[in-house]
């Protein structure tokens, strides 16, 4: 690569910049997109941005009409990176977003005279969102209302673009820059650094990095591990005692990269857990899957039959995945594909008049649950723990944000340190049972008259006739004080005491 702008090179490192017109001009060999990038996702409202960034930038007004002002600085696209292979690859490490837009609004306007019609970047986009994401663009795009307007002068626009180049032939210098970059394109959330950070750790075997990356962008549609990473696998790890903290991407981030650990010839480690009695050890392999030892037994099994737990300590690259893995089979077949029975009840005919802050609380203690003991009195543990939670609904007019960490920090000892510690579905439940709100028994609090609960159409109220639909108590009583009992008596229909 070069360029008739500045540039600066060493033996390892070349950094210049580029206007794009010179930038997709260059006689630069085979480029290539790495397994571990994240799928190309900017939207219509995203692109529309950039180019109204550009009728301001080089247009001005006159006489109504917009005319291309010559006079116009040079607009900073900021810096893309690159790692040259050894094979004289070029793999994109950050860029790939406005990289494959300048490519689409090439070939929009330029037809079978664009780059990419003349054969040069043809990048291979492997994930189908991308590629969903790319044809909705190019559809788009010509609708923009100042589209002829820019396609009349793109050539003029596109020498005053100009972007920061960094191509360096280390792979880890590649990745420093990367974390490194603030970069004016979208944003990256924290599963993006920890899938890229991950997947270095598996430098040298393709397969399972093929494999991972596949399963990983499956895994997060719609930017579900986001969800995860933040409500369950974050708080499940840090929400203990009574030091407690919301998440945000720097801490999830910390916990799941500088305090994972490294592994050994891609060995991991397991701890005798519910789903684990006798292994050790775990390997994985492309061609036969998972490995225990030490009694060596290729194993196909129920991602969330895999034995982790929620809190054990992480091992990078293959364990990272795994565990991820793990706890988003399990968060689906619990709560989205409503597999069990179980939850399904509860869920839809308990709780559905919780806010967002307790649905979230909730399925978090429900996944601690199951982790530790799985089916074993999870009815009994969900409605006892509806009974902790109820009664922070009736007692208080609003649920917010930091209700959940009240919960855990406010009583003798954290609900989440409670599970993780118990050898017994009945010591977790007798604590619920005996949990107290500013030193006042659950018992009491659901004593609370009528009057009380606010407006009869209000939160309170509602949840006080879904508990009663619930119960089948709706015809013999309109209070809760024997809610209580009510969870005994269903329970013992059920055998599930």
């Amino acid at each position: 690569m070069s360029s008739n702008l500045t540039a600066c090179q060493t033996k390892e490192l070349e950094v210049y910049t580029s206007s794009i017109v010179d930038f997709f001009e260059q006689n630069i060999g085979e480029i290539a997109l790495p397994d571990y990038q994240r799928p190309y996702v900017w939207n219509q409202e995203k692109i529309e941005q950039l180019l109204q960034d550009w009728v301001e930038h080089f247009f001005v007004e006159s006489n109504g009409t917009l005319k291309l002002n010559s006079d116009a600085p040079c607009y900073y696209l900021g810096t893309v990176l690159f790692h040259k292979e050894y094979d004289e690859k070029f793999h994109i490490i950050d860029g790939q977003q406005r990289i494959t837009t300048l490519l689409i609004i090439d070939h929009a306007v330029n037809g079978n005279s664009s780059t990419l019609s003349k054969g040069k970047w043809n990048l291979n986009y492997n994930s189908r969102l991308s590629r969903a994401n790319i044809k909705k663009n190019f559809l788009e795009l010509i609708s923009f209302k100042y589209f002829k307007t820019i396609s009349d002068h793109l050539a003029e626009i596109y020498r005053k673009l100009v972007l920061s180049v960094i191509i360096t032939k280390s792979e880890d210098d590649a990745f420093t820059f990367f974390d490194s970059q603030n970069n004016r394109g979208v944003s990256l959330d924290a599963v993006d650094f920890l899938k890229s950070f991950h997947l270095r750790e598996l430098k040298g075997k393709d397969k399972e990095q093929e494999i991972f990356v596949k399963k990983w962008d499956s895994s997060n549609a719609g930017q579900f591990l986001n969800h995860l990473f933040e409500i369950i696998l974050w708080r499940s790890r840090n929400w203990k005692g009574r030091s407690l903290q919301f998440e945000n991407k720097d801490l999830i981030l910390h916990t799941f990269q500088k305090k994972t650990k490294k592994s050994t010839d891609h060995l991991i480690k397991l701890y005798s857990n519910v789903n684990n009695k006798r292994a050790s050890l775990i390997s994985f392999s492309a061609q036969k899957g998972m490995k225990l030892e030490l009694d060596p037994l290729f194993v196909q099994v129920s991602p969330e039959e895999y034995p982790f737990t929620l809190r054990q300590p992480i091992q990078r690259g293959v364990g990272f995945f795994l565990y991820t893995e793990k706890y988003y089979h399990l968060f689906d077949m619990l709560f989205q594909k409503k597999a069990n029975d179980i939850v399904n009840d509860v869920v839809g005919n308990l709780i559905i008049d919780y806010n967002l802050y307790f649905q979230n609380f909730f399925k978090l203690l429900v996944i601690m649950y199951y982790d530790r003991f799985k089916e074993e009195k999870l009815w009994a543990f969900m409605l006892w723990a509806d009974y902790l939670l109820g009664a922070f609904r009736i007692n208080q007019a609003t649920i917010v944000e930091k209700t959940p960490i009240k919960i855990l920090r406010d009583s003798k000892e954290n609900l989440l340190d409670v599970i993780e510690s118990s050898y017994d579905p009945d010591d977790v439940i007798s604590f619920i049972r005996e949990y107290t709100i500013s030193g006042v028994k659950l018992e009491d609090i659901y004593n609370k008259p009528l009057d009380q609960y606010g407006s009869i159409n209000g939160i309170r109220n509602n949840y006080r006739k879904t508990v009663l639909k619930y119960y089948m108590m709706e015809k013999n009583t309109s209070e809760l004080s024997n809610k209580y009992e009510w969870i005994f008596e269903k329970l013992k229909n059920a055998a599930d005491v």
